[in-house]
């Protein structure tokens, strides 16, 4: 009964689908305005993590001006979501127009050297439309680290639409695996490292916008144990449906960091782009579920009580 219901869902999701197909940009924003607004002013949604996150991020700015960076988030959210789907069958070539890549001459020396290397990315600008655009203006191939939906239909129709675009996707599951890719051909590895790390044990803590913060050990732990260099892909959005990327090295030789370096250095750099845009990036995510104590012990959800 259950499969039956997620097939259900998974018709109305290609209905969904096909509706972005034919609906033009203008439209979409548009639609995107009255959603955004719904989901802000009338139900609310998740606005009190967002209030908190703010407040811990950003206690220099006034009430007024987080409440600000809160409406231009609630816009970009939708946008986000929306830009996404329609992604999915929007031309290749009118999507790179959307989506420009700055200096690539890091990634094309790492190329040139047979090298692959762990793309670290974060949940900021338009992290599906680089998933998408990525193959054609790098010469590496390409796989991208996600979690599968619990919808399978649904999550399955996604990783086509995704791939057909040339970019491979990986269940995190099977992450040690997708690794064994780089001996055939040089790979660009996309990992995003920026959500709340679920297991705190084995988590790497760093300081992120001066907190004590627990972050995921992907990107430092295979960039060590394959020993690849880490590049870190800015997206910056320009204007409403368009966004530049930017590459900067975070790791050139992994063997010589110290453990929690790159992964520091890479907290550092998404707080920069944070910093430079704030509204772009998921508020709503509870990231500081986990608290860590002067004596190394850490609480997990006191940020969040009565949220």
């Amino acid at each position: 009964m259950k499969k039956f219901f997620q097939y259900i869902a998974y018709l109305f999701y290609r209905m969904f689908i096909f509706g972005f197909r034919i609906t033009p940009f203008w439209l979409l924003y548009l639609e995107s305005d009255v959603i955004s607004f719904l989901v802000f002013r009338v139900f609310r949604y998740r606005v009190k993590v967002v209030d908190k996150n703010l407040e811990l991020c950003f206690p220099e700015k006034s009430k007024e001006e987080r409440d600000e960076i809160k409406k231009k988030y609630y816009s970009y959210m939708i946008d986000l979501f929306m830009e996404s789907l329609k992604g999915y069958t929007y031309p290749a070539e009118k999507l790179r127009k959307r989506l420009v890549y700055d200096d690539l001459s890091i990634p094309e020396r790492l190329y040139a050297e047979g090298k692959s290397m762990i793309v670290a990315m974060g949940h900021h600008g338009n992290w599906e439309w680089t998933t998408q655009t990525v193959k054609y203006e790098h010469k590496h191939k390409f796989c991208a680290i996600f979690k599968p939906l619990k919808n399978q239909y649904i999550s399955n129709f996604t990783v086509r639409c995704r791939e057909q675009r040339g970019t491979h996707f990986c269940p995190i599951e099977k992450t040690r695996f997708a690794f064994g890719m780089r001996e055939k051909q040089p790979t660009g590895f996309c990992m995003a490292g920026d959500q709340n790390a679920p297991n705190t044990k084995r988590s790497i803590w760093v300081k992120f916008f001066g907190m004590d913060t627990s972050c995921l050990p992907g990107i430092e732990n295979y960039a060590k144990l394959f020993d690849l260099p880490v590049i870190f892909m800015e997206i910056r959005r320009v204007k409403r449906g368009y966004y530049r990327c930017y590459v900067s090295m975070i790791a050139e030789d992994p063997s010589k960091c110290e453990k929690g370096e790159i992964t520091q250095k890479y907290m550092s750099k998404l707080e920069e782009v944070m910093r430079n845009q704030p509204e772009t990036w998921l508020w709503t995510h509870k990231r500081w579920k986990a608290t860590l104590n002067p004596d190394g012990s850490y609480d997990y959800g006191k940020l969040y009580e009565n949220l």
